[in-house]
């Protein structure tokens, strides 16, 4: 699944294979967690719509996620307030723009440009 997560749109809806989930307020989390970091993210989520075939959520993302670089692939699970994992599989999250890259400069000095390499052993071929 992929889910685009633009700042000025905050709150996505996704469909998942679960009937008849219950619609009580609070009763389900969306934990996302980064398969590069490994923190988990708990998000509220809200059935819209279930059937007898699937099941609709909306889930809000927290303010300023849409503007941080957080695109990647995630980890998903649908828990109930109890900690049952109902369901889970893999994510793409897209932000955009997709925030900064966190690249630190680096400048050298003028010690480490003018390092020279000593060659101990070279063999004659």
């Amino acid at each position: 699944m992929t889910i685009l997560v633009p700042e000025t749109q905050l709150t996505q809806q996704f469909s998942v294979n679960q009937p008849k989930l219950s619609t009580v307020p609070a009763e389900y989390a969306f934990i996302l967690t980064s398969q590069y970091s490994h923190v988990a993210t708990p998000l509220g989520v809200t059935v819209i719509t279930t059937n007898a075939r699937y099941s609709t959520l909306s889930v809000t993302f927290p303010i300023g996620f849409g503007d941080e670089h957080k695109n990647g692939i995630y980890n998903w699970r649908l828990n109930t307030s109890g900690g049952t994992t109902v369901e889970a599989g893999l994510v793409k999250i897209v932000t955009s723009p997709g925030g900064s890259l966190g690249i630190k400069e680096f400048t050298s000095t003028p010690q480490t440009e003018e390092r020279v390499s000593d060659v101990f052993y070279r063999p004659n071929y």
